[in-house]
């Protein structure tokens, strides 16, 4: 390869010392492949070759952010989650309990189990009435006739049971039929269409047989016959009847009471002395 002159500085070569000439002759040598001169011109070119005008603003710029990146540091990395959590049935890890300013833990009031009213229910007590029964059957009829008295205030059906059996006690133990047939009479204005309706009326008709009220009796009959007593008692009602027409002596009205009664089912037995009465076998059907 052909020899050129140094490009180096000249100082370096010239000179009569013996570094210059050893120097001189060296630069002198011819060196296979690239040589210094050669690298040093190449350097030389690009470093007087004019760069464009963005590329001092952009690496500006490159190594603004750069250091703007290091000096506020790195992101902070990624939380990262355990294994544990992602398994099968991984039980949750238990939370503090929330405080308050004061620094004391915060408390759950407890929950409050909501329960069904239960029904009110009275203790069973005795009926007002009882005692009175129990006067009446050891025989103290006055004592219970006055408690049932007591037992018969008020619109209850107690009250109105109580009143119809003071006036039951009245006329077959206390032998007091118009008192009996007053108590009746009272109950009928305070008991209208109550329970023992039918049982009142019949039992008012039998007084008034007792009391020799025939008429009374008899008037009360037809209209019982008419109406609900009829239907219910028609065989009671028609022996009262046989019966209250046969004492007047009318006993063709007497014995077709007898055949009614009959047939609405009433007992022979108690068609029996009727039928004495009008001088008819009892054995007869009509």
């Amino acid at each position: 390869m052909a020899t050129s002159n140094p490009e180096f500085p000249q100082r370096l070569g010239d000179g009569t010392d013996q570094a210059a000439v050893l120097i001189a002759r060296a630069l002198a040598e011819p060196m296979p492949g690239p040589s210094e001169q050669q690298s040093w011109r190449k350097l030389r070119s690009r470093s007087v070759r004019a760069a464009p005008r963005w590329v001092m603003p952009a690496v500006a710029c490159a190594l603004a952010s750069i250091a703007a990146l290091f000096w506020f540091g790195h992101p902070a990395p990624a939380p990262t989650l355990s294994p544990d959590v992602w398994a099968p049935g991984a039980a949750m890890a238990p939370q503090a309990p929330l405080t308050e300013p004061s620094g004391q833990a915060k408390t759950e009031p407890p929950p409050v189990a909501s329960e069904r009213p239960k029904p009110l229910t009275s203790a069973p007590h005795e009926s007002d009435a009882a005692p009175c029964g129990r006067q009446a059957k050891a025989g103290q009829y006055e004592a219970a006739a006055a408690c049932y008295a007591r037992a018969a205030r008020g619109n209850s059906m107690d009250a109105e049971l109580a009143l119809y059996e003071k006036a039951r006690l009245e006329a077959k133990a206390l032998g007091k039929s118009s008192l009996a047939l007053s108590t009746l009479d009272e109950h009928a204005r305070r008991f209208p269409g109550g329970v023992l309706t039918t049982e009142v009326e019949l039992t008012r008709i039998e007084l008034l047989s007792q009391l020799g009220r025939r008429a009374e009796a008899l008037s009360a009959i037809e209209r019982g016959l008419r109406g609900a007593l009829g239907r219910e008692r028609g065989g009671d009602l028609q022996v009262l009847r046989a019966e209250l027409l046969g004492a007047q002596g009318d006993c063709a009205a007497a014995l077709d009471a007898v055949r009614l009664a009959r047939q609405a089912g009433a007992h022979p037995a108690r068609l029996e002395a009727t039928e004495q009465r009008c001088q008819l076998p009892a054995t007869d059907t009509p």
